[in-house]
């Protein structure tokens, strides 16, 4: 069993991560905290969260949305202190060496690095001299060709080989693999498969998360590749969509869920844990 920051994942049980954006250009705007982060923490915390992951620049490869690191930095800080005072642990969603580094000395204990730790070479002097858990995601300039699920897992050992050289314990490893990723920027630049594909890609990577050797951990909520499925443009919409298709994700092997709605995800994946082990009905299989 792994773990990220001080929560347990895998194992049997589905870790429920709360996103919680500092940044105002999130695709989502219901997600969106400003300064009223811990009242926004706390509601994650009541719903159920096990962690709380905090964004200060969206990452949604179609916006095309980057901010200076000095304001990433400045967000995510501010984000970082109000989220622990619930008393969970805190991850930063960055790929910034000197964001990671300023939010780790503010109390985070967790990186989720959208690039596994190939956008900054810095990162890795990070991952050495804190030793925080870390959430890698699938990147790559092009996916290798063929299945998508191999194609993700072979990214994927590139990050995990990086954090290890870093001196990363294998035991606070969670992997992502990205999806709604796999589709053109927003600045036109391709990140791994044409633009038609990107929503076969994810479908399959959805139905066979389980098969990369670490806990998974599936981003999905409320995203395009949700609203494309289940024809719903505004992301305010796709609360449900997007808890059908965690459920699918929890039975193809995913171990955590990134959400917006922590009480929603928490219950679709309880739903499934108890098809697969029936007797845990009831009996909180998600937490």
């Amino acid at each position: 069993m792994n773990r990220l920051g001080s929560a347990r994942v895998g194992g049997g049980r589905t870790l429920i991560m709360g996103i919680l954006n500092a940044s105002p250009e999130s695709f989502y705007r219901g997600s969106v905290s400003g300064r009223g982060a811990g009242a926004a923490a706390r509601r994650l915390a009541d719903q159920g969260a096990d962690v709380i992951d905090v964004g200060g620049m969206s990452s949604a490869p179609y916006l095309g949305t980057h901010v200076p690191a000095r304001i990433e930095e400045r967000r995510a800080v501010r984000a970082v202190r109000a989220a622990l005072e619930t008393g969970l642990p805190v991850s930063a969603d960055t790929a910034r060496a000197s964001v990671a580094r300023a939010a780790l000395e503010a109390g985070a204990t967790i990186i989720n690095d959208v690039s596994g730790l190939k956008a900054d070479p810095l990162m890795r002097e990070v991952v050495s001299s804190y030793s925080p858990s870390l959430v890698l995601c699938a990147h790559g300039p092009a996916a290798p060709p063929g299945d998508p699920v191999l194609a993700a897992k072979k990214l994927l050992e590139q990050s995990v080989s990086i954090a290890t050289d870093a001196g990363a314990r294998r035991d606070r490893i969670v992997l992502d693999p990205s999806i709604g990723f796999f589709r053109r920027s927003g600045r036109g630049r391709l990140y791994t498969r044409t633009e038609s594909d990107w929503f076969a890609r994810d479908l399959a990577v959805v139905g066979r998360m389980g098969r990369v050797g670490f806990p998974v951990m599936a981003s999905i909520s409320r995203k395009s590749v949700v609203g494309r499925m289940f024809g719903i443009p505004d992301p305010a919409g796709r609360g449900e969509a997007s808890a059908a298709l965690e459920a699918a994700c929890v039975l193809g092997g995913a171990d955590a869920l990134r959400t917006h709605d922590p009480a929603r995800s928490a219950r679709a994946a309880s739903v499934s844990l108890s098809a697969l082990r029936p007797r845990t009905f009831g009996a909180g299989a998600a937490r």
